[in-house]
């Protein structure tokens, strides 16, 4: 992928993560409220300091009988946006900077390896209507209602 695609595909990916998010908060207000309480959306579950993990967590603790499979799914697609999210720039390989020359971005992971923006974004578009679909089921059987308006 080049520069341009990668930075096109990292919005989507972190703009598609944000909804994933926003199901999860929507799943956790129903549970505690009985309804989407806005207030409790935006000062605690949006708040800087809220994280995924603490959110997912959360979920875990609420909803008994959790999808371990849509929960590992999940897990995964927060890993594939902290790599869009969090890694770069690309690096030049080789001893000369030049037009052409070989470029990448380091694995954190695996530090000789170049990362597969490619292959993570396939396997993000896969995977992610899945655990949305999943997620908005549940919310719908909190009593959560779906409004366009």
């Amino acid at each position: 992928m080049d520069e341009q695609v990668v930075s096109q595909a990292r919005a989507e990916v972190i703009e598609k993560f944000i909804n994933l998010e926003w199901l999860i908060n929507l799943i956790i207000s129903q549970h505690y409220f009985g309804k989407v309480y806005r207030p409790f959306i935006l000062e605690v579950l949006y708040d800087e300091n809220c994280s995924f993990i603490l959110r997912r967590r959360i979920l875990e603790k609420i909803i008994p009988g959790l999808d371990k499979k849509q929960i590992q799914n999940l897990n995964r697609l927060n890993t594939i946006r902290n790599y869009f999210a969090h890694t770069g720039p690309q690096i030049v390989e080789g001893a000369k900077v030049g037009k052409g020359q070989a470029t990448k971005v380091p694995d954190p992971r695996k530090l000789d390896k170049a990362i597969d923006f490619t292959k993570l974004y396939k396997e993000f578009q896969r995977m992610e209507p899945i655990v949305a679909e999943y997620l908005f089921k549940l919310h719908q059987e909190l009593r959560g209602k779906y409004s366009k308006a």
